[in-house]
C-alpha cells in the first residue's frame, strides 16, 4: 500500500533520530511483543482483508492498520489518543496527499526519485543492522560475571542510616524538645507535636539516606550515632535539629542476581558498537576503496578530532544512508 510506505517513511525517520541504545530497545521491543506476533500470525492464516475505509476507491484494511498500530513504540502512541480510529484518520489524510502527489506527477518527478532512494539506502542499512547486530548481540553470562567482578564498586550500596528528625525555629524550642524526649517520650508523638518540618506529620521521618550525600558537618553527626540513639541540638541553615537513627546499614555488595539486568544493559550497548565497528572494518577489509583527494573541498578535509562514524550516524537520514554525504 502507498500510504502505508509513507506512513513508515515518517516512522522510520523518527525512529532513525533516536540514539543507539533507544534504537536499539526500540527495534527489539516492537519485534518481538505478542500483540505483533499475533498480527502476523492472522495475516498468515488468512488471505481475506477487512476495508475499514476507502478513498477515491482505493482501499485502507483492518489488518494493515492494527499491524502498523501494535508496531508502534508507546511512546509514539501518545500521538494518537483515540487510538486506532486516530491511526485511521491519518492514514485517510495521507492517501489524499498521496493521491494528489499522484495525480500531479510526482511519483516520477527525479527530486522526489532522489529522496526515495535515499530513503531506501536508510532502510537497507536499518534492517542490516537490525539483523546482523541487534537481533545477534548478546550479552553472555561470563561476560556478566566478569564486570561484575572486576567492577565491584559499581555493584555496591553504600553505608546509609535510615533517621528522623524534628526541627525547630529556635534554639530554645528545639531545648524543649530535647526534654521532652529526654524524659521517656517517643520521638514520633514529640515530631508531630513540636516539629515545624514539613515532615513533620509523618513523625520526621527522613528515610535512608547515603553516605556521600550530605553535608560533611551533618552526615558526622548521623553516621557516628548509634541505632536507637538521639543526637544533641544541631543547628543548620534550616533551624535547629534532633535526629533519630533508627538502622545503620553497612556498605554492601549486591548479589550477583540483584545486579544482572543492570549489567547486561551497561554492556550491550557498547558490544553492540564494538560488533558495528568490526562489521564496517571487514566490510573495508573485503572492498575496495578508493579516496580521491584532490577532488575533495578543503573544508570538507577530516579535522584530527574527527570522530569514528557510530551505528546511528551511518544510519541517520542526514546522512543519507551509509556513505552519501
Amino acid at each position: 500500500m502507498k500510504q502505508k510506505i509513507v506512513f513508515w517513511s515518517v516512522v522510520l525517520i523518527l525512529v532513525l533520530g533516536l540514539g543507539w541504545g533507544v534504537l536499539a530497545q526500540e527495534v527489539q521491543g516492537t519485534q518481538e511483543t505478542p500483540e505483533i506476533q499475533e498480527a502476523q500470525q492472522t495475516q498468515e492464516g488468512s488471505s481475506e482483508k477487512t476495508v475499514v475505509a476507502e478513498v477515491n476507491g482505493e482501499p485502507i484494511y483492518l489488518e494493515d492498520v492494527e499491524e502498523i498500530w501494535n508496531a508502534l513504540p508507546e511512546a509514539y502512541r501518545v500521538q494518537f489518543p483515540g487510538g486506532i480510529k486516530d491511526l485511521l484518520e491519518q492514514l485517510v489524510r495521507e492517501t489524499l496527499l498521496v493521491q494528489q502527489a499522484q495525480k500531479l506527477g510526482l511519483e516520477n518527478d527525479p527530486e522526489v526519485l532522489k529522496q526515495l532512494e535515499q530513503i531506501k539506502r536508510q532502510i537497507l542499512v536499518t534492517e542490516l543492522i537490525k539483523r546482523e547486530i541487534l537481533n545477534k548481540v548478546q550479552v553472555t553470562d561470563e561476560e556478566i560475571q566478569k564486570e561484575y567482578t572486576s567492577n565491584p564498586s559499581l555493584y555496591t550500596e553504600p553505608e546509609q542510616v535510615k533517621a528522623k528528625h524534628i526541627m525547630t525555629s529556635t534554639k530554645e524550642k528545639a531545648e524543649e524538645v530535647l526534654q521532652d524526649l529526654q524524659s521517656g517520650k517517643p520521638f514520633e508523638d514529640v515530631a508531630k507535636e513540636k516539629s515545624e518540618s514539613p515532615d513533620a506529620q509523618q513523625g520526621g521521618e527522613m528515610g535512608y539516606l547515603k553516605k556521600g550525600d550530605l553535608d560533611p558537618n551533618l552526615e558526622k553527626v548521623l553516621f557516628d550515632l548509634a541505632p536507637g540513639k538521639t543526637s544533641d541540638i544541631v543547628e543548620t541553615s534550616y533551624g535547629f535539629h534532633i535526629f533519630l537513627v533508627e538502622e545503620h546499614l553497612k556498605p554492601r555488595l549486591k548479589e550477583l542476581e540483584e545486579v544482572k539486568g543492570e549489567i547486561s544493559n551497561r554492556l550491550l550497548p557498547q558490544k553492540q558498537q564494538e560488533t558495528f565497528e568490526k562489521l564496517i572494518e571487514d566490510l573495508k577489509n573485503q572492498s575496495e576503496i578508493v579516496i580521491i583527494e584532490e577532488n575533495l573541498p578543503k573544508e570538507a578535509t577530516p579535522s584530527p578530532a574527527s570522530q569514528p562514524a557510530s551505528p546511528q550516524s551511518e544510519a541517520s537520514p542526514e546522512a543519507g544512508g551509509a556513505s552519501q554525504q
